[in-house]
């Protein structure tokens, strides 16, 4: 095996474990005190003795007063009380901590359950000189123009406040490697401007130690340093400035030739991006004033680099904010979330430079660009799966990341990886090819440690030489520009994704409301048909003599009444022509044409309007065929209809050309029809007289309920009388009181047919009087002559429901039940009133029995 991989085996091995924050000693220059929480002396350096002017050796468990001056302790009380975070660290500078006047540089921090206070003689005289070096190097921050300039001028502020021979900013690459990326030297010192160096370098507990501890200082590399008491104390030292170094960091400073190190992390965002890593070449003790300066200024720095990395990475990023207009604008809530996205694949692979784009959405593939296989794909999204993060992924070297078995990484790269959904996640991929290039390494990076003299242990390289390699396996590196787009992608795709199930929710929310409605609606219109053609059954029924003629009748006007459905229908119940009406009972009925003369503009007539035509026409044309003009051969009818003065419709129908000896005795169903189908359904007007030529009939349709043709001419008869608001049956007038009489009944009933058919069981039942109305207008006036007992409230009359008229009835003590053909949503009415309802259709026996029940239950 090679050696250089048996090395490199053995370093992450045990370097990485290596416990540097553990050495049980701290550097010279200064002294350690470890204090329990009622601040009894734990552990403390061996130095500090001799420091505190103590004539006991031995400082365990004694108290903190027992050694620093009474205001030195009221000071660091003072301090403690700031503490607020785990890694929160404090200093007091130039404090006075024994009874001589000598002072000192405190730093405090906790450390587990103990508190840390480590010091070090003060240079007061340099304080003042520190504070003008970073007040002039925070005045220069703002005047960088870009990060590569920040970070040089990083490199000569932090320069000129310690003076160093050597300050460099060092950045760390997504493999762990650094670079050196700006520098400020002395001209007697080569560079490393643009120098690599491995992962190993600084090994992984390093760098955690770097995120938690900002400063770390070396002074002189050759101190042998100061040992703790007790000497198991083992204290964690992992925020202390005066820890001591670990003896493979001490060998591979001195391999570099460097006497004294100084360093200061730069996070940003919370991660470590880089180090101000500071050689000099001769001890150099810098004092806790100039080391603190540098940290702040490094702080101020790290976010001025925040703000510019930001601008910088944001150039360009205008398309995707075009792109995301586009998307939301072009979003079809009728396809898939794959289709939607795949209309946009080329827009979204331009945004970000690759060589492939791969949509994996909902179970569908689709690649942009350089062919992708299905088992590479699956080989992505496995491997993309298994990550615990739903953050955009960013590979270099998909060899490295992959298993080695993956052929994929054999013709692609480099990975960026957008997540857009829960497990199993959908995914936007873009893909780039293999792009070798030069990097000049700081020694072989192949060799980063030897095996050497400290036996198990291993010993870092000694060539820091520039060594150029060919890097292969890798893609051209993401730049922050395209890690930008990416994020603002995932962004736009997720408002995308929520706007497109939103949507769809909306889309399916609103059908089934849709279908729900229309099923109410069905079923609403289905009881009132049979309730309609129940109550024409009864009527029927009681206007003939024979099985046949009721047969023959009955079926006549179901007949009418069905063609009427179906021309509506047809129509989408919208307005139908009042001429299809009459063409279609002409041509049922009469098969000379010139038997009844027809003329009058073109009209269009509502489905309400239609169907109480129809059933009048029906009528019309019946009983001239049975009684009138069409029961013999040289009869004739002329049907004329024009506007009124009033804009109203009026229709006339003549009958000519016979002579009638003797009008009918009995007035049927058909009369009743005739005579208060308009003025009850459509709030008309109705007149009719049989004359020895034949029936003549007016009547009057309010222009609420047609449409005119704008090119129609229009010819004005005479104005008409406004249409009556109560209609009275004949039947009603004819009632005279008896010993049972039941008073006066209100039906409120917007059908005609239905109104007649429950104005004979209330007559039947033993109501004197029986008042109809279609309206609540018509409804109001009745009730205002005061005179009624009890009322039949149809809920919905067309625009307009009842409930007004079941208030009034409420407040004035008037009885009343409910029908309706709706069976949902009449829970509120009929709780709020305490009143039945009766659903259609119903027989007179049950509209009895209903009314019997509630009055019973008064």
């Amino acid at each position: 095996m090679n050696t250089s991989v048996e090395a490199m085996k053995y370093d992450l091995s045990t370097c990485d474990k290596e416990p540097i924050h553990r050495l049980g000693k701290i550097q010279s220059g200064g002294a350690l005190l470890a204090l329990s929480a009622d601040w009894l002396v734990i552990a403390y350096s061996d130095n500090l003795p001799s420091l505190a002017g103590s004539v006991n050796e031995d400082l365990l468990g004694c108290q903190l007063s027992e050694i620093l001056c009474v205001e030195a302790v009221s000071a660091i009380t003072k301090l403690v009380q700031r503490f607020e975070d785990e890694d929160q660290l404090e200093r007091l500078l130039g404090i006075a901590l024994f009874s001589d006047e000598t002072l000192y540089d405190l730093t405090a921090h906790f450390s587990q359950e103990l508190l840390i206070l480590e010091l070090a003689p003060c240079d007061a005289v340099a304080a003042e000189t520190h504070t003008d070096n970073l007040r002039t190097a925070l005045r220069q921050l703002g005047k960088a123009d870009s990060s590569n300039a920040l970070c040089q001028q990083a490199a000569v502020s932090v320069g000129k406040m310690i003076g160093f021979d050597r300050v460099m900013v060092y950045k760390f690459h997504p493999d762990g490697s650094g670079e050196v990326v700006a520098e400020h030297r002395n001209s007697e010192v080569d560079s490393f401007i643009g120098l690599r160096y491995p992962p190993s370098d600084i090994p992984v507990q390093a760098r955690a130690l770097y995120k938690r501890s900002l400063l770390r200082t070396i002074p002189d590399l050759d101190d042998t340093g100061v040992e703790i008491t007790p000497r198991d104390a083992n204290l964690d030292l992992s925020l202390s400035t005066l820890r001591t170094v670990s003896p493979i960091h001490i060998e591979y400073l001195r391999n570099m030739g460097v006497q004294a190190s100084l360093s200061i992390s730069i996070l940003l965002d919370g991660e470590l991006w880089g180090l101000i890593a500071c050689h000099h070449y001769t001890k150099c003790e810098c004092s806790m004033a100039c080391k603190t300066h540098a940290e702040l200024y490094v702080e101020s720095f790290a976010l001025a680099l925040r703000s510019a990395l930001n601008s910088e990475a944001a150039t360009g990023t205008g398309g995707g904010q075009k792109l995301h207009m586009q998307m939301m604008a072009g979003l079809d809530p009728s396809q898939s979330l794959f289709t939607n996205l795949a209309a946009f694949a080329p827009k979204i692979k331009s945004l970000i430079e690759c060589n492939s784009l791969v949509l994996s959405i909902e179970g569908e593939r689709s690649v942009i660009g350089d062919p992708v296989s299905s088992e590479d794909i699956d080989l992505l999204v496995k491997r993309l799966n298994r990550l615990a993060t739903t953050k955009v992924t960013a590979i270099e070297n998909l060899g490295n990341w992959l298993d080695a078995d993956a052929t994929v990484a054999e013709r692609f790269a480099g990975i960026i990886a957008i997540p857009i959904s829960k497990r199993p996640r959908d995914l936007i991929l873009f893909l780039r090819r293999e792009e070798k290039s030069e990097v000049t390494w700081a020694g072989n990076p192949e060799k980063p440690v030897e095996l050497g003299p400290n036996g198990s242990r291993l010993t870092p390289r000694k060539s820091f030489a520039a060594w150029k390699m060919l890097r292969e396996g890798f893609c051209q590196p993401w730049a922050p520009q395209d890690l930008n787009l990416a994020n603002e992608l995932k962004n736009s795709l997720l408002e995308l994704v929520v706007r497109n199930i939103d949507e769809r929710n909306k889309a399916t929310d609103e059908a089934q409301q849709q279908q729900d409605m229309l099923i109410h609606e069905l079923n609403h219109r289905v009881r009132n048909i049979l309730g309609l053609i129940n109550s024409i059954v009864g009527q029927t029924a009681t206007s003939v003599d024979t099985v046949d003629e009721f047969k023959g009748i009955l079926a006549g006007r179901i007949q009418a009444l069905a063609l009427a459905q179906t021309q509506l229908t047809e129509r989408n119940w919208g307005n139908t022509p009042f001429s299809t009406l009459i063409e279609t009972e002409l041509n049922a009925f009469i098969s000379g044409a010139d038997r009844i003369r027809t003329s009058g503009p073109d009209i269009q007539l509502t489905p309400k309007a239609y169907t109480t035509l129809t059933l009048l026409i029906h009528e019309l044309i019946t009983n001239a065929m049975k009684h009138g003009a069409l029961s013999m051969p040289a009869g004739t009818v002329d049907f004329r209809w024009q506007l009124d003065l009033n804009s109203n419709l009026e229709l006339s129908w003549v009958e000519s050309g016979i002579t009638i000896e003797r009008s009918p005795e009995r007035r049927g169903f058909g009369s009743l029809i005739i005579e208060r189908a308009v003025p009850l359904d459509l709030n008309g007007e109705a007149e009719h007289q049989v004359s020895r030529d034949g029936l003549r009939a007016r009547f009057v349709i309010p222009a609420k309920h047609f449409t005119l043709d704008s090119s129609t001419e229009l010819k004005s008869g005479e104005t008409s009388a406004a249409p009556s608001t109560e209609q009275q049956t004949p039947a009603a007038r004819r009632t005279e009181p008896n010993g049972d009489a039941m008073g006066s009944v209100l039906i409120v009933e917007d059908n005609m047919i239905i109104a007649i058919d429950e104005e004979s069981a209330m007559t039947e039942m033993g109501f004197n009087r029986v008042h109809l109305a279609s309206s609540v207008a018509s409804a109001m006036l009745i009730i205002a002559r005061g005179e009624l007992n009890f009322a039949v409230l149809d809920v919905n009359l067309g625009i307009e429901t009842s409930e007004p008229i079941a208030e009034e009835l409420h407040r004035i003590g008037v009885p009343f039940l409910f029908a309706s053909g709706y069976d949902k949503g009449l829970e509120r009415l009929t709780s709020k009133f305490d009143a039945p309802l009766l659903k259609k259709p119903f027989t007179s026996n049950d509209l009895i029995a209903a009314v019997e029940a509630h009055m019973a239950a008064l």
